[in-house]
Parts: structure tokens; sequence; C-alpha cells
């Protein structure tokens, strides 16, 4: 077959051969014809493939939309292997999910970096004349403190190598050094002698960017962990025109719940327009030979026992800056802005993020061999796809940090495998000792997990808030807007999308931490519940067993009492034969009998009545009756109104007229009116208050003084009745 020809092969593909297609049996030569039909099932593959492309986004789509990582997990019993066994899940990084060899230059920052360069005075200066908040003071209170060893000593940096006064030969820093091509590179300082120390070399990785002129350096990645005094105040120099340091410092010193400062283009401050920044706040197990920073809350007692955790509180901080040297202004909607407008930062510009972690601990190295964040090789977009790879390296190394609590609780309470064999473990669990040893590890277990989840909640919530539907797809107006529609930017909402994949498995990798501490929590309450119940038991018994013994008690005084009675009497009547009065040697012994025999027989008789209730009861009834009957009688105070009788109770059903004649005492009188021919009676009620009227009699003030009620006070002249009429006129003396 002759070079340059082509022929129709299986499946519609074409293959070397002549330059004649096969129709029907027969060649005819079609050389135009052929470039067309090339041309059209290029352009039917070109389709295909786009629309292959645009099936995969919307499975990534439709999968971040209904998957339930966000969902707190029903299952009351959950366990994972992750768990069990310490180690972290398989997660798909998004190197393995996309192919960066294949991504044009073109998708990554451009824009160079701006460059700088301190120096030893530099850095002498700046301790010495910043205006360092109280945060920044506790930071650096071993520096800042002696502002004349800032000046005599020759160098601030632990020189040589070995262990540092200042525990910097602890301190761990990585530092790289992002191309236009987004791959990570490091920044090492090492001398052929090795004689520097580790404090000095991680001083030179930062004082420099863009020094040398042979690199183009687009975007840096500061990893600081456990950072000393010195290297704390060296990051404040050289990362304080690009971030607000003081701002930072504060954060980490301040125990307040972790959260997330994204939304600030409106801020007035420019540092806090352009920059961004998670805080995390929670707790780990201080690790061997670790120290916890003087400013943390911390365990005093560090040293592990059977039932002590030493745990200190621990912070970090993931900022991002971004360097846009024309971000474009936005109007502020808000009814209560303080400020009219503000400035939104290319995703695309030249770019910092920093990764300041203080962990008393070593959770921070990678396990099983496995490359740091930004040594795998994998290359960055921008400065916001760093960002969110070094904040999800901060959740999996907190989800590492939890794990590991829950894992030393469980040890702290649950019984010991030698339970089920041994009766003095059994003994230990189920009842109380005099040091409470029981209640104050249940009590410190329960509180501890309580702590721990309300971390982690901080943490699920500070994400979920901040990191919206809107953001994941590019269309947030204040967080990383897309300003356009473009290859680079639908590559990197793709990146976006697999990030989100990750960062929802994290979250749903925390709830189930929440849940089975929540399911270890109700196992403590348990177990305190049955040490309350044993320990309650226990202490009944005792309680019975001593009204027992009180009970004996109580009968041997009984026994006492009852021999003490019976020598009693003979104690008095020998008492008194043994006086020197009475009859000598010579006088006979029957008046003795007759004594004791008078006095002992009645008094056991006494003592054996009153010994029953009912001789109890008989005599205490009996003195009463005689106490009142001989205690004096007091007169009374107040007169006996007994023999009186009451106010007669009005007839409502009277007229007024009739009343008026029943007061005036004039029932008898004749009535004249049509209609009125009731019969009155000649009785006078009684006085309706006859001790009211007897105090008026004596004051002889009834009449003069108009006090007298009418029908109440008697007249002298009462044997005088007056008759009145219907019309009759009453004249009361004033």
């Amino acid at each position: 077959m002759p070079m340059g020809s082509w022929r129709i092969g299986k499946g519609g593909e074409r293959a070397p051969g002549d330059l004649n297609t096969f129709t029907h049996g027969r060649t005819k030569p079609m050389a135009p014809l052929l470039a067309d039909q090339m041309t059209a099932e290029l352009d039917a593959l070109r389709k295909q493939l786009e629309s292959l492309q645009h099936s995969h986004d919307a499975l990534l789509k439709s999968l971040s939309a209904t998957n339930d990582t966000f969902k707190p997990s029903e299952t009351s019993h959950i366990r994972r292997a992750s768990t069990r066994v310490g180690r972290d899940a398989i997660f798909a990084d998004s190197s393995t999910l996309s192919d960066d060899s294949s991504d044009d230059e073109d998708y990554f920052v451009q824009s160079e970096l701006p460059s700088h360069s301190f120096d030893h005075e530099h850095l002498r200066e700046h301790l010495r004349s910043h205006d360092w908040t109280d945060h920044g003071r506790q930071v650096l209170a071993s520096i800042i403190s002696d502002p004349a060893k800032l000046s005599k000593e020759p160098h601030l940096f632990h020189m040589g190598p070995g262990p540092a006064d200042d525990r910097s030969h602890y301190s761990h820093f990585q530092v790289y050094n992002v191309g236009p091509n987004g791959l990570p590179e490091p920044v090492e300082v090492t001398t052929p002698e090795n004689s520097m120390s580790k404090a000095a070399e991680i001083w030179h990785s930062l004082r420099d960017i863009g020094k040398r002129k042979d690199e183009t350096v687009v975007g840096r990645i500061t990893i600081a962990r456990e950072p000393s005094p010195i290297l704390f105040g060296a990051l404040h120099l050289t990362l304080h025109d690009a971030f607000d340091m003081d701002e930072l410092f504060q954060h980490l010193v301040e125990t307040e719940a972790s959260s997330a400062h994204m939304f600030r283009a409106f801020n007035s401050n420019p540092k806090h327009q352009r920059t961004f920044f998670f805080n995390f706040e929670y707790y780990t197990i201080v690790g061997d030979e670790c120290k916890p920073m003087e400013w943390q809350r911390a365990d005093k007692v560090t040293s592990e026992k059977d039932h002590h955790i030493p745990l200190s509180r621990c912070s970090a901080v993931v900022a991002l800056v971004l360097y846009d040297d024309q971000p474009r202004r936005i109007r502020n909607k808000g009814r209560r802005a303080q400020t009219q407008f503000g400035w939104v930062q290319d995703v695309w510009s030249p770019w910092q993020v920093l990764q300041l972690e203080c962990f008393p601990d070593w959770k921070s190295t990678p396990a099983d061999g496995r490359p740091y964040t930004f040594e795998a090789g994998h290359k960055y977009l921008n400065g916001a796809e760093a960002f969110l790879h070094a904040l999800l390296t901060e959740y999996r190394d907190a989800r590492k940090r939890f794990e590991e609590i829950y894992k030393r609780i469980t040890e702290l309470v649950t019984p010991p495998l030698g339970f089920l064999f041994s009766e003095e473990l059994r003994q230990n669990r189920l009842f109380e000792d005099k040091d409470f040893t029981w209640t104050r590890r249940y009590f410190y277990a329960h509180q501890t997990l309580g702590n721990v989840n309300n971390s982690i909640k901080s943490m699920i919530d500070s994400f979920e808030d901040t990191f919206t539907d809107d953001i994941w797809e590019g269309e947030s107006k204040t967080l990383w807007p897309l300003f356009e529609e473009s290859p680079r930017n639908e590559h990197w909402k793709r990146r976006l999308r697999l990030l989100r994949l990750q960062f929802e498995r994290q979250m749903k990798e925390l709830r189930i931490i929440i849940a089975e501490n929540n399911e270890r929590r109700h196992e403590i309450e348990t177990l305190q519940e049955q040490l309350f119940s044993g320990t309650s038991i226990q202490e009944s018994r005792k309680s019975v067993e001593l009204a027992d013994v009180t009970v004996h008690q109580g009968y041997n005084i009984k026994v006492l009492t009852i021999v003490n009675l019976f020598f009693m009497p003979l104690t008095f009547v020998t008492s008194v034969f043994g006086m020197t009065n009475m009859p000598g040697d010579g006088s006979p012994f029957w008046p003795f009998g007759i004594v004791l025999a008078a006095i002992c027989i009645p008094f056991f008789s006494i003592i054996g009545f009153l010994s029953t209730k009912y001789g109890y009861s008989m005599m205490a009834q009996k003195s009463k009756q005689m106490w009142r009957w001989m205690r004096p009688k007091r007169e009374p105070s107040v007169p006996d109104d007994t023999d009186l009788n009451g106010p007669i109770r009005p007839n409502r059903s009277l007229s007024t007229e009739e009343g008026m004649r029943l007061r005036l005492k004039d029932r008898d009188a004749p009535v004249s009116t049509a209609g009125m021919g009731r019969r009155r009676s000649n009785q006078r009620p009684a006085p309706s208050h006859p001790h009211i009227q007897r105090m008026v009699e004596r004051m002889g003030e009834g009449r003069e003084s108009g006090l007298t009620r009418m029908g109440t006070v008697t007249d002298d002249d009462e044997k005088k009745s007056v008759s009145l009429g219907r019309d009759a006129v009453i004249d009361i003396h004033e």
C-alpha cells in the first residue's frame, strides 16, 4: 500500500492506504471529499469530547450538591477502622484526580511577588522600636522585656549546632518559593560544615524574597511550627508588610473558639482587605520533650500517669495575602455599613500563605513516610488553592489529635481486660475509695470530651459558614470572584470541586468523632451511675450495721440503768442508817429491814409501772391535770358580754320610713299613711355595741358631742315615750 494513502477501517477509523475510499465494492478517487469528511469527523470528535467534559463537570457538581457528608450521622454505634488504628483514611488528592502535567502555564499565576531583604540589624531595630500590643508582648516576653540585652547581645540567635536555651532547636520551619509553573520549591540554607544553628538557618530562609535574579517567584508558602520567641520576632519582621501580624498574634494568644476571617473587603484597613485567615483553637496531648508556650493554657503536670492525661490548649493560623495592584471597587450595600466602598482582590495575583502552628506535640509530622503537603509534587494554580490545601492539612492534623484524645480517654475510663477475672479490680471499680479516685476520673473524662466536642463544632461551623455554594462555584462578589469566563477560570472551578469533596470528607470524619465522643460520654455517665449505686448500697449497709451496733449499745445502757436503779434505794437507806446520830451497835436489825422494804418496794413498783407505755401516758396525763389545777387563775381583761344579745339584723324588705322608725324605737307608732297598717312591737332592740355605749356614758359626752347613735344610746328620759308621726322632725343637738 503506497505511503500517504488512507483506508477506512473498523469503527470508521482511517487506516493507512491509498487515497481511494471503498464504496459499494468500488474505489473512487475522492481527495476533496476526503478532506471534508475528515474535518466533519474531527468536529464530531471535538463535540463528543466537550460533551464528555460537560458530563464530567455535571457529575462532580451533582456529587457536591447531593452528598450528605454535611449531615450528622444517624447511626448510634459508629465504628471506624481509621479511629481504631490511629491512621489517616485514604484521601484522593487533586494531583491524582487531575493531570497537572497537561496544564498550560497560562493557567498559573504569572505576576512576580514583591521582593524584600532584611538583615540582622533590621531585626534588632524592629524588636526595639515596634509598638507591641499586649498579645505581642506575651509572645515575645523573653526578648523585649530587657531592651538593654537587645543592644548588647552580638547575636540574637543561638549560634552553633546543638540544643539552645530558648528551645529553638525544637522549632520546625518549611519555606517554599512557587514559580510560574505552580510547583513549590523548598528554600534550604545549609553549609557544608553544618555549623549553623537551626534558628540561624530558619532566619536565612525567611529574610529574603526574590533575591536571586534567575528565579521568578509568584508565591511563597511559610510553615512555622513551635517557633521560639526570637523566631516569632523574625516572622513579625518579614511578614508585617503583608499581614497584620499583631492581629494574628492576638488570635494565637486569646483562648477563643475557632473562627474564620475571610470577608474583609469592606474593612477600612488596607491590610485586612487583602488578607484572609482561619484561626484554630482546640486541645492536644503534650508530647514527649515538648513544652507549651508561656502564654498557652496547659496542664502544670506534664508527666503521664495512669489517672492523668497532660492536655494543652493549642492554636494555629492559616493566612493568605493577595498582592493585587489594581483591585476592583464594589459598593457596600449594608444598612449599617461603616464604609461606602470595598476592594476585591483578584485571585490570580501574587500571593503568600502563612501556616503558623503552636502545638506542643509531634502530630504534624506525616506518618508512614508520606511527604509533607507541599512536597507531594502538586502544582498550585494560585494562592487560594495553596491556602485551601494548607487549611485541609490543618483539619487533618486536628482530626489526628482528636482521635488520640479519644483513645486516651477510653483507656482512662474503660476497665482493663483483667477486670473479667479479678475480684479486686471489680471491687475497686464498683465502690469508691476515700480519695474519690473514680468519681474524679469520670468527671474529668466526661468534661474533657465535652470540651473537645465544642472545639470540633466550632471548627466545622467556621468552615461551613464561610465556604458556601457561591464560593465553590466562583460566583461570590467579595471572596475570590471570577470576573470572566475563561478556560483558566473553568479549570480553577474544577479544582475547587475536587477540593470541596476532600473538605466534605474531613467534615464527615469530624462529625463521626463528635458522635463517638458523645457515645463515650454516655458510657461514662453509666459508669458514674453504677459507681454511685454501688457506693450508696455500701454506705446503706454500713448504716444498718452501725444502727445494729447502736441498738446493742442502747440495750447495754438499759441494763446498766436497771442495775443502777436497784442500788439507788439501797444506797439511800444505807446512807440514812450510816449517820452518826443513829443507834449504835446494840440496836436491833429489824428497823433497817422495815425501812428498806418500805422504800424499795414502792420505788421498784413505781419504776416498773412507769416503764410500761400505759404507766408513762397515765403519769403524763395526771401531771398535766395537776399543773392546770395548781396554776393561778387570771381575771379576763375584756368584759364578759355573753349575756348580751347580738345586733338585730335589719329587714331589707322594709321601706325607708319603716327602717327609720325601727331605728328610732317607734314601732308602736300608728301609721297614718295609706297602705301602712302594720303593727309594731313595743320591745326595744338590744344595743348593737354595748361596750362602746358604756364608754360613751362614762365619758358623759353622749349628747353634747353628737356621737350618740340613734337607737343605741339609752336616754335619761327613757320612760317618757314619744310617739312620732310619719313626718316627724328629729332634732339632733350639735
